[in-house]
């Protein structure tokens, strides 16, 4: 019989992915919230357990030791169409590929928001036009219980599928799927920082309806098409709309000081990823340089061959890709390491916990950071500009 104790004995070493749950034969798990919002496996029936051990064979995070894995090149792009552009998170690169592979008859799966925009939860998509759903990051943790059976029976049913997630949850779906199917299974990984809680989404969003009924909802709009900085943007069944910086918002307070445990001290970085292909932002590209869009430009690390199979021909669907330099694309440091918990990220959790997400948003440090943080990126701005008009070879370049 397995403990609760062998699960996990800190809130640190698990990663919420779920996957121990699904693969469980007599079903003797299940995902329950703690104080703080996140997700945890807990024992329901003890006496059901068979000691099979398969949830410890899948998660992740008790199988890392036998991953080796490295970048083998490297490529930024984005959607010549301006509209399609500029309704994507950076360039589009994951709406892209996962348009290409449903045009090639394969089945995407993806984060995307619940009708009532209270949740987010993984999305099976075979149309297209439903890949809308899948758009905009989502910065607090999804729910994933089942997402996986239903994964393997598309493989199993002859489907090629592709799953598009965090490292964690990427490495949970190469550890569940049978190694017979591996063929079949194309993964996306995201570049990481670590996802908030979902009761840091659910308290937001009851503030902004609040206002009215949401009929949209999106942490990563791109206000009058500008890629930075990024805004939260709401529209409701009367017309009106909400817009509010990211980074300044009680969301951006919550993503900065109350990550999930586990993310501070992640390992499933570097070389320890199995997804065939990273993407995300590529933050290094500046006006000048090759590749640059000012509404947003994707990057995207290749693992292996499948994933230059993902980059093939998306020309196809209007996307504009060229290959980088390796110093570019791996600029990120979130790609190669875990950010360390913030100071006094427990003192918000616990008020987060006591009084909920508007009051530890109003707490004296949270406004300081945005002040502070707000003046040292127009003295870095300066500084960069400042620092390039007299030291022409520190100017951008491919």
């Amino acid at each position: 019989m397995i403990l609760q104790e062998v699960l996990f004995q800190d809130r640190s070493e698990c990663c919420g992915c779920s996957a121990c749950v699904d693969i469980c034969p007599k079903s003797v798990l299940i995902m329950q919230e703690d104080a703080s919002g996140f997700l945890y496996p807990r024992i329901k029936e003890h006496a059901e357990c068979i000691d099979c051990k398969r949830c410890l064979k899948v998660c992740p995070e008790k199988n890392l030791l036998q991953i080796d894995s490295e970048f083998k090149s490297f490529y930024a792009g984005y959607f010549k169409d301006n509209k399609e552009l500029i309704s994507c998170a950076s360039g589009g690169l994951a709406t892209a590929i996962s348009k290409k592979f449903i045009q090639s008859h394969g089945i995407v799966y993806g984060c995307a928001y619940s009708d009532d925009w209270n949740t987010i939860e993984y999305k099976r998509v075979t149309d297209i036009l439903d890949l809308e759903k899948l758009k905009t990051s989502k910065y607090s943790q999804s729910i994933k219980e089942g997402i996986y059976k239903k994964v393997i029976a598309d493989l199993q049913g002859g489907s090629k599928v592709l799953f598009i997630g965090l490292p964690c949850d990427v490495l949970a779906v190469k550890s569940i799927v049978p190694t017979k199917y591996h063929s079949a299974l194309y993964l996306l990984e995201l570049i990481c920082h670590g996802p908030t809680s979902l009761k840091v989404h659910r308290q937001f969003i009851t503030e902004l309806e609040k206002k009215g009924r949401m009929i949209f909802f999106s942490t990563r709009a791109k206000k009058n098409g500008a890629w930075k900085p990024f805004y939260i943007h709401a529209k409701y069944e009367n017309g009106t709309e909400h817009y509010e910086e990211f980074h300044k918002s009680a969301y951006g307070a919550a993503f900065r000081y109350m990550k999930r445990p586990s993310c501070y001290t992640c390992k499933i970085k570097g070389n320890h990823l199995v997804g065939d292909l990273m993407i995300g932002d590529y933050h290094y590209v500046e006006k000048g340089m090759n590749g640059y869009n000012e509404h947003g430009v994707s990057s995207a690390l290749v693992h292996n061959e499948k994933g230059e199979q993902l980059l093939a021909e998306l020309d196809s669907v209007g996307f504009y890709i060229i290959e980088i330099p390796r110093r570019n694309a791996i600029g990120n440091g979130a790609i190669t390491r875990a950010i360390p918990a913030p100071a006094k990220h427990e003192e918000f959790e616990k008020f987060f916990v006591e009084k909920g997400l508007i009051s530890a948003s109003r707490l004296r440090f949270v406004i300081k950071s945005n002040i502070e943080r707000s003046i040292k990126a127009s003295m870095l701005k300066f500084a960069v500009k400042v620092k390039r008009f007299f030291l022409p070879s520190t100017r951008p370049h491919d």
